[in-house]
């Protein structure tokens, strides 16, 4: 039990929060496949000193704003002694960090003293996040900035003032994260609210509009105007590309662009580009679990009173206004609605309190069981892949990980064993019934399960996610070897290519002088049919690096004329 007014449940929440954050940041390689593009960005920021143009492999890459990479930039710096791999990961930290804190003030505000903590409590647990917040990806920040944000819409209906700087720093924080997406999600929140509740047609509401409109502007207009002053064709990429593009799909924003001339460089970057809905409404149960059966509940207990209460009403109306705007998205991916853990948090957040004591018992107990059996058996399969596992199992991890191979480290084995201990201390403690125990057991269950991964089990989640593979490569290529051109190698793997290799090549997609380089590199997935080959000829094939069951690797250097 956690009783977040007292200084031992102060100390207990910051422990779980240590357990559900840390793990997954330290001692590992940067992962596919965003995480790796986003470290090459943040690799050239600190290598450059540039914060302005975001650049990948020698080419400008402007997805999206720098905030993101300019504090794993800073983070890398600030912690010397650290590899760049984990300080970059300070950014994590901090703005995950930031996101706790503010959704806690958020659900003080809401729920009243000491309920703060069942907000963030509920954030930990959701399924939707279970990796990714540890990843070094530009989501986090912006989630952080819809946290911010929310508390200060809370706090609008009675200090206007006050709140006006939080939201508009928060609104700030999501566009230089993401770019429009963000400040069009929570503007259309705040104009809906007046409309659809009569609470929030007060004074002090629209009193806090004009400090926020203040507070955001730096966010809003500093890197852009910079960016343009830079180069207007980069500008014009970001801006219609990748911001209008995303939204309303890339064909029409560039007949768009053609119509108001606007000058642009069409984006030859591939992440994320293709026309694809995404419907967040279907995956909304589970990707917010347990606050949304919690939130349920508690509408359906409460019904009219439930509408009555501010914090509800904020946390329903941004939850849709999310889930709509971003279904209707030409562009769309799960990752694309992780805004949504913040407001469905604040929402499940009432609903703890309505969970009875008898079911709260039971259910505790199952999380309890279920989670211990799960622990149990990940320390049997990582124990008989030592001892020697069966065949049958052994071979279906062989087909996934075919250069896996089991090493024990001390460290990952004693933070397991510290957490396997800990964990059936609490479980073995008198069991006095509190509603929010079942949710507390569910969050430190699902966060071992995270540790398990990223301790016992992370040499064979960096065999399958890692690039380190690529490092072979050096073997192949002499010194001086020249420009290297290249086809179909994707963001990921041109910033790892950099990183491992320290091989930056000339894309053929860019620049029709990669066919003149003497040496050419390509990129395939193994079940595709289209086999990518360097132009014209001959070629001879001297490298090649088949990862996994996905990925093709191949250099050809240029044969000798007769």
């Amino acid at each position: 039990m956690i009783h977040s007014h007292t200084t031992k449940g102060a100390l207990l929440f910051l422990l779980l929060v240590a357990v559900w954050l840390l793990p997954g940041l330290i001692g590992r390689d940067p992962w596919k496949a965003d995480e790796a593009y986003t470290f090459g960005l943040v690799k050239h920021i600190i290598e450059s000193g540039d914060p302005v143009v975001p650049t990948l492999g020698g080419e400008p890459f402007m997805q999206k704003p720098p905030v993101f990479f300019c504090v794993a930039a800073l983070s890398a710096k600030a912690l010397p002694f650290l590899d760049l791999r984990t300080s970059a990961h300070g950014a994590n930290v901090l703005f995950m960090s930031l996101t706790l804190l503010f959704l806690g003030l958020a659900g003080r505000e809401a729920l009243g003293q000491g309920k703060g903590w069942f907000a963030p409590l509920l954030f930990m647990g959701s399924i939707g996040q279970f990796h990714i917040f540890h990843m070094l990806i530009t989501d986090v920040s912006l989630v952080c900035g819809f946290a911010i944000a929310l508390y200060g819409l809370l706090l609008s209906l009675h200090k206007p003032w006050l709140a006006g700087v939080i939201v508009g720093t928060g609104i700030g924080l999501t566009f230089m994260s993401k770019g429009l997406i963000g400040p069009g999600l929570i503007g259309v929140t705040m104009a809906l609210l007046p409309v659809c509740f009569k609470g929030w047609r007060s004074k002090p509401y629209f009193q806090s509009w004009l400090t926020a409109g203040i507070a955001v502007l730096p966010w809003l207009l500093i890197w852009p105007i910079v960016l343009y002053q830079r180069s207007p064709q980069l500008f014009g990429e970001w801006f219609l590309e990748n911001n209008l593009g995303r939204f309303l799909g890339h064909n029409l924003v560039n007949q768009i662009g053609q119509w108001l001339h606007v000058p642009f460089i069409e984006a030859k970057n591939t992440i994320g580009m293709p026309d694809e809905r995404y419907n967040a409404f279907v995956d909304l149960p589970w990707f917010v679990w347990p606050a949304f059966p919690l939130a349920c509940w508690y509408l359906l207990r409460q019904r009219r009173a439930a509408l009555s209460q501010p914090g509800v009403q904020l946390g329903l109306l941004n939850l849709l206004v999310i889930l709509v705007i971003v279904s209707i998205s030409r562009n769309g991916r799960s990752l694309y609605a992780l805004p949504e853990l913040i407001p469905a948090a604040l929402l499940g957040a009432y609903g703890i309190e309505f969970i009875g004591t008898r079911f709260a018992k039971g259910l505790q107990r199952f999380v309890a069981l279920a989670f211990s059996l799960i622990f149990m058996v990940a320390w049997l399969a990582w124990t008989v892949q030592f001892t020697g596992p069966p065949e049958f199992m052994w071979s279906k991890v062989m087909a996934k990980y075919p250069t896996y191979v089991p090493v024990f480290e001390w460290l990952p084995f004693l933070v397991a064993f510290a957490f396997t201990v800990g964990w059936f201390a609490w479980l073995f403690r008198p069991l006095n019934v509190v509603t929010e125990r079942p949710v507390i057991a569910w969050t430190l269950g699902l966060s071992g399960v995270y540790l398990f991964a990223m301790t016992l089990w992370l040499p064979m989640q960096e065999n399958g996610m890692s690039y380190r593979h690529l490092t072979s490569i050096r073997a192949a290529l002499p010194e001086p070897h020249g420009l290297v051109g290249s086809r179909n190698v994707g963001e990921p793997q041109r910033a790892m290519f950099d990183y491992y290799a320290d091989l930056t090549t000339v894309r053929l997609e860019v620049s029709p002088a990669a066919a003149d380089c003497a040496y050419f590199l390509t990129e395939r997935e193994v079940f595709t049919k289209k086999k990518p080959e360097p132009p014209g000829g001959p070629w001879e094939l001297i490298w090649e690096d088949i990862h996994g069951q996905k990925e093709v690797y191949r250099l050809y250097k240029k044969k000798a004329g007769p």
